[in-house]
C-alpha cells in the first residue's frame, strides 16, 4: 500500500516538476526565421523574417504575380524557420466544345452521362451546329437548371 501511495506522489511530484520547467519564454522580436518562397511571385528567394510572421507577410514581400492561386493559403498560417513555400499557378478550366467534342469529351461535363452525350452528338448530325450556347438547351434532357450548370465549362 506505502508503495503505492509512494508511486502515485512520484508521479504527481515529476508532472509538478515537468509542467514548471517547460520553457514559457517570451517571443524575443530580435528571433528571425528564414523562409523560403517560389513558384508565381514576382521575387522568389530566402526572406529573414520576425519570428511569428504569418503567410501575408511573406506574400506582401514576394508579390505574387496575376497567375498565383492564392485561394489555397490561409493568410494568417504562421511561418516557420526554414519553410518552403511554393505558389501554384492557378489551373485554367479546359472548355468543351460543343460543336466539336467527342462523346467522351462531353461525358466529362457536369451532370452530362454517355446518353446526353449522344444527344447532343445527335442534334448536331441532325440539325447541324448550335449558334448559341443557349441552343444547347434544345437537346432533350438539358434544361435551364443543367445548362447553368454546364455554362461555364462549354464553349461553341
Amino acid at each position: 500500500m506505502y508503495r503505492r501511495l509512494i508511486a502515485v506522489l512520484l508521479i504527481i511530484g515529476a508532472i509538478f516538476y515537468l509542467s514548471f520547467s517547460l520553457d514559457f519564454r517570451q517571443i524575443d522580436e530580435s528571433e528571425t526565421i528564414s523562409v523560403e518562397i517560389r513558384g508565381k511571385v514576382k521575387n522568389p528567394g530566402v526572406y529573414q523574417l520576425p519570428l511569428g510572421s504569418t503567410i501575408e507577410d511573406i506574400l506582401n514581400l514576394a508579390k505574387p504575380t496575376e497567375e498565383a492561386n492564392l485561394d489555397v493559403l490561409s493568410y494568417q498560417s504562421v511561418l516557420y524557420n526554414k519553410q518552403i513555400i511554393v505558389i501554384e499557378e492557378k489551373s485554367v478550366k479546359k472548355l468543351v466544345s460543343i460543336n466539336s467534342a467527342s462523346l467522351e469529351e462531353l461525358s466529362t461535363l457536369p451532370g452530362i452521362g454517355p446518353s446526353t452525350a449522344a444527344k447532343i452528338i445527335e442534334y448536331r448530325e441532325n440539325i447541324g451546329s448550335f449558334q448559341t450556347l443557349e441552343d444547347l438547351m434544345k437537346v432533350k434532357g438539358i434544361g435551364n437548371g443543367k445548362f447553368n450548370k454546364l455554362k461555364e465549362y462549354i464553349c461553341l
